[in-house]
């Protein structure tokens, strides 16, 4: 796939693509993922909202952390919120876990509604992260936590398909963004690992994961 095509699916998959780019996604991003669920300190009957899932693949893995946590998952593609319903149909039938079609920017939800709020690999995406940021506030509660991850720039500037549509960041960058969107750094965390990239290829990976709160 080519490097500008890729790019655009990674934003937001779609068409025949969107099943394959999906499961690419799902491998690249598995051991990141099961960092952050483990980081957002889940507990039983949590309100849990997650920014770009995807197909909604680790959903269960957040729903089984603790009982009655409760899930909702927004994304840009409408291909993507019909297969995470159907993968995780039922945790939908059983209403624990929920999927819509949607902005960050402007978050369809009331204030305060949310104990934890997950976003990963989304970050590149936000062509104004100060509103994505202030929504994803906005929606949380006084004590929530919020949990961002991302490549960081010393790695994902070398990427064949950033050029097309990705913002950078580093640590420093992130955590400055965060705490003038009113959050508070409560940890800042950095691993690197040799893992699959988007492109199908072996990297080595320098990742960071920021915890704050609302």
């Amino acid at each position: 796939m080519k490097s500008h095509i890729l790019a655009s699916q990674l934003r937001c998959p779609n068409g025949a693509e969107a099943s394959e780019i999906a499961q690419g996604m799902n491998e690249a991003n598995s051991v990141l993922n099961r960092k952050c669920i483990d980081l957002l300190q889940l507990r039983a009957s949590d309100s849990v909202l997650e920014v770009g899932p995807g197909n909604g693949a680790f959903v269960a893995d957040m729903i089984n952390v603790a009982d009655n946590i409760s899930y909702m998952g927004l994304d840009w593609s409408s291909e993507m919120v019909a297969e995470a319903e159907r993968l995780n149909e039922h945790l939908v039938g059983l209403g624990r876990a929920q999927f819509q079609q949607g902005n960050s920017e402007q978050l369809p939800f009331e204030p305060q509604l949310f104990d934890k709020v997950l976003a990963v690999h989304t970050l590149y995406f936000w062509e104004n992260p100060g509103d994505h940021l202030a929504e994803i506030r906005r929606v949380m509660k006084p004590d929530g936590l919020f949990c961002i991850a991302f490549g960081d720039r010393s790695f994902m500037k070398d990427l064949p398909f950033v050029p097309f549509g990705f913002a950078l960041y580093d640590q420093a960058d992130a955590c400055e963004l965060l705490r003038s969107s009113g959050f508070q750094i409560k940890n800042a965390y950095q691993y690197k690992e040799n893992g699959l990239s988007n492109t199908g290829d072996r990297v080595n990976k320098t990742i960071n994961i920021i915890i704050s709160e609302a």
